[in-house]
């Protein structure tokens, strides 16, 4: 018996990018990882912007700033870190996009 294949498209959510994808922390939308912004907890314990990609430590992902909003107030950068991340400053992660 063959198994049947997806075929690309059927699937409402499906990504059609090649890469990594990634789930916005903010608003929850997929997209690739090159068209998101990475954030970890840095050396002092408070999250910062990782541009590069190169900073060791689980990553969070956001889309833009209004998604830093929804991602505050809901409190979701805690949950995406596990508790590590201390006290987090919204101006500070505001600039990022600056």
């Amino acid at each position: 018996m063959r198994r049947a294949t997806k075929r690309p498209g059927t699937h409402p959510m499906e990504i059609t990018t090649s890469g990594p994808v990634r789930t916005c922390v903010g608003c929850g939308s997929r997209k690739s990882q090159a068209e998101l912004t990475r954030f970890v907890v840095g050396p002092q314990g408070g999250v910062v912007a990782d541009r590069r990609r190169r900073l060791p430590g689980r990553g969070a992902y956001l889309c833009g700033a209004g998604c830093l909003t929804a991602a505050l107030k809901r409190k979701a950068l805690g949950r995406a870190f596990r508790g590590k991340a201390g006290q987090v400053d919204p101006s500070a992660l505001g600039q990022a996009w600056e």
